[in-house]
């Protein structure tokens, strides 16, 4: 799927920054093949994260939202990271469980497959706390209340119980 164009076209320099691009376009100041641009919006786009933007109006948000997400190799992490969100999922997760186990016969409100949550709240409260931010306030509907509260606030299992 190369979009109609040929492999000549697909090899076929252009320019496509300028002062008025951010992302990957805005950091690019000489021309590059169609071919490359191509592999980048790709890897930008049809990769494992998505983000939806184009409905937010302001320019100066959209622009740090591109530069965010368009950045080549944003999503590499140590192997040390890369264990700290496994073991965050593997908690989540068997809370999960316990719950399930616990409470069959109630209607619980469980992540059921959005065990990825946890990792993210909490990294981006570490993060935000690292940063200088003294207090967080959260909102959220009931799905995974319980588990944000075991896992992310680390609030005691005898408070959440009782």
């Amino acid at each position: 799927s190369n979009y109609g164009f040929t492999e000549a076209d697909l090899d076929r320099e252009v320019f496509l920054g300028g002062m008025m691009q951010s992302g990957f376009l805005a950091m690019e100041d000489k021309p590059m093949a169609l071919r490359t641009i191509l592999s980048r919006l790709k890897e930008t786009y049809t990769g494992n994260i998505g983000v939806e933007y184009m409905h937010i109006w302001d320019h100066e948000q959209v622009n740090w939202i591109r530069e965010q997400i368009e950045t080549p190799h944003k999503f590499e992490f140590t192997k040390e990271e890369k264990l700290r969100m496994l073991d965050r999922m593997c908690w989540s997760d068997h809370f999960e469980a316990f719950l399930a186990n616990k409470y069959s016969t109630s209607k619980r409100f469980g992540l059921e497959g959005c065990e990825v949550l946890i990792v993210g709240m909490k990294e981006l409260i570490d993060t935000a706390t690292e940063n200088g931010v003294e207090s967080v306030i959260m909102g959220m509907p009931h799905r995974g209340r319980l588990n944000v509260l075991a896992n992310v606030v680390r609030k005691p299992m005898e408070h959440i119980f009782n």
